[in-house]
């Protein structure tokens, strides 16, 4: 069974990506964490796997397991920036 989210989720990375390519993320709207462990290409993982704990980031999502919370990414979004802001930038704690 496959999930998937149908607009982009915005996420807060929370641990950077590991040596097996799983990075621990937050759900912005909803604080549900999220384990992401698989990548629609090498490219995806790549570009968040040089993202830095805090940086908030709007993503496509569908599970990837069907008993754990374990999701792949599909795709990276780039929003229009509100207020003039980069919509892939670190935020406070």
């Amino acid at each position: 069974m496959s999930v998937e989210t149908a607009a982009p989720t915005r996420v807060v990375v929370k641990k950077t990506m590991n040596d097996h390519h799983t990075m621990t993320v937050e759900v912005e709207r909803s604080n549900e964490t999220r384990h992401l462990v698989d990548y629609a290409d090498a490219d995806l993982r790549d570009t968040l796997a040089a993202l830095p704990s805090g940086t908030t980031v709007p993503v496509s999502l569908s599970r990837a397991g069907a008993r754990s919370n374990v999701w792949r990414v599909e795709s990276l979004h780039h929003e229009a920036p509100a207020g003039g802001s980069n919509p892939v930038a670190p935020t406070s704690d």
